[in-house]
């Protein structure tokens, strides 16, 4: 079932390349990334011993988890949910429009559209989050997992690259190498998750992934954030400030247990 809902996934994408050298790039970038999303989503049902029924239904969840993705660049040029559409709502419409997973029984389609539905916002629904034990409250903390390991991957190559020089990846925040706000510091201390809202330049995106650490649900998927050096490489493109560093000490001291070095 995966192997032909993966075939099947890889030519709706197909559908939005347009031969434009720039949109084709944004529209593989997401491709790669639903992929990517996907091998993490596996490793963490792995780790975390899923029944291998629901873990079907899990990685189904990550591979289409950002199918809006695809018709929402294509209407508005832009990844941007405030300044388009809820991509996690549109997924689901897409899904259904396209008959997506049309061949899979009604209560697995609901479980994966909820799972998508949610991935994107800043919390769970409290009923959601209520009922730890639910398969939908697992798939939905998987696939927000794999999705927050794979875009800190994806964001600190972007960085190192080219600058964070594409305005769509970095949401147009304008790269002003010796600032970043206060108010994206505070969460690091906090033990918090930084809102999007409060971001001002590049900087401030990095600390806003960095304060994910605080917001994954499983101890897996920290432990591959800093594992991986993800965590290290955002605190490496940001100000030497005394302040920056302190806030380095003390998230690889607090979240990561002790277990990676500063």
């Amino acid at each position: 079932m995966l192997d032909r809902c993966v075939h099947r996934f890889q030519g709706f994408v197909d559908r939005f390349l347009t031969g434009d050298a720039t949109d084709d790039a944004r529209v593989n970038l997401k491709r790669e990334h639903s992929l990517k999303v996907l091998g993490e989503a596996r490793m963490l049902t792995r780790t975390l011993d899923v029944d291998p029924g629901l873990a079907g239904l899990i990685h189904l969840a990550a591979l289409f988890h950002d199918t809006g993705r695809f018709p929402q660049y294509a209407a508005f040029k832009t990844f941007r949910d405030a300044q388009s559409v809820d991509h996690g709502r549109l997924g689901v419409a897409t899904l259904h429009r396209e008959n997506l997973l049309a061949d899979l029984p009604r209560a697995s389609r609901a479980l994966i559209c909820g799972a998508i539905v949610m991935h994107n916002r800043f919390a769970l629904p409290a009923a959601v989050a209520a009922r730890p034990e639910s398969p939908l409250t697992l798939a939905a903390h998987v696939v927000r997992d794999a999705d927050k390991l794979d875009i800190l991957r994806v964001m600190v190559e972007h960085f190192e690259a080219g600058g964070g020089g594409d305005e769509v990846v970095t949401m147009a925040l304008p790269d002003r190498p010796h600032d970043y706000s206060p108010a994206l510091v505070a969460p690091l201390f906090g033990g918090r998750v930084a809102r999007y809202t409060d971001m001002t330049c590049q900087n401030d995106m990095r600390l806003l992934l960095i304060s994910w650490v605080y917001g994954v649900r499983f101890a897996a998927t920290r432990d591959e954030a800093f594992a991986r050096g993800l965590i290290g490489r955002l605190f490496a493109g940001l100000p030497r400030t005394r302040e920056i560093e302190t806030a380095r000490d003390h998230v690889f001291r607090n979240a990561s247990g002790g277990k990676h070095d500063a």
